[in-house]
C-alpha cells in the first residue's frame, strides 16, 4: 500500500477524531464529554477480557474435536467484536461510534455477508493451490471411456 495514502488517511482520521470531539463538547460540555470518552474506554477494556474468553473455550472446543463452536463465521464474528472493543479502547468519538457500531449484530452480520460475497466471485469449481501445493504430471491422464467411443 502506498504510504501517502495510508498518512493521509490517518491524517484523515485524526480529524475526524478532533471534529467529532469538538462537536461533543459542544452539546454535553467539556466534563462530561470526558467522562463519556472515558467510560467508552472502559466498556472496550471490559469486553476485551469477555472476547478472550470467548477464545478460550472456543479453542478447548477444537482441541476435543468439537467444531460447531467455530463453524459458521462464529471467529470472523468474534474478529468484528474484538475490532469494536479496540476502536472503543482508543481515544476519540468516531471510533467509538464506529465500534458502537459493530456491537450491533445486524452490523455485523451485514458486514460478514458483504465480506462472504466478495469473496464468492471466482469459479466455485476452482481451486486456489499455492505454487508449492502442486506439480505438474509428466504422464498423460488415461482417455475415459466416453472419450473412446468417439
Amino acid at each position: 500500500m502506498n504510504s501517502k495514502l495510508v498518512g493521509a488517511g490517518v491524517a484523515a482520521w485524526i480529524v475526524l477524531e478532533i471534529l467529532a470531539f469538538a462537536l461533543v463538547v459542544r452539546a454535553v460540555g467539556l466534563l462530561a464529554a470526558i467522562a463519556i470518552a472515558i467510560g467508552a474506554s472502559l466498556l472496550g477494556l471490559a469486553d476485551v477480557r469477555r472476547l478472550l474468553d470467548f477464545f478460550r473455550t472456543s479453542v478447548a472446543a477444537r482441541a476435543r474435536g468439537e467444531t460447531a463452536a467455530v463453524a459458521d463465521g462464529a471467529m470472523l464474528d468474534g474478529a468484528l467484536q474484538a475490532l469494536a472493543s479496540f476502536l472503543l479502547i482508543l481515544p476519540g468519538f468516531a471510533s467509538d461510534f464506529v465500534g458502537l457500531a459493530l456491537k450491533s449484530p445486524s452490523v455485523r452480520q451485514s458486514l460478514v455477508r458483504r465480506l462472504r460475497s466478495r469473496n464468492k466471485t471466482g469459479d466455485p469449481r476452482l481451486i486456489d493451490l499455492d505454487p508449492r501445493e502442486w506439480r505438474r504430471e509428466t504422464r498423460r491422464p488415461r482417455r475415459s471411456a466416453a472419450n473412446r467411443a468417439e
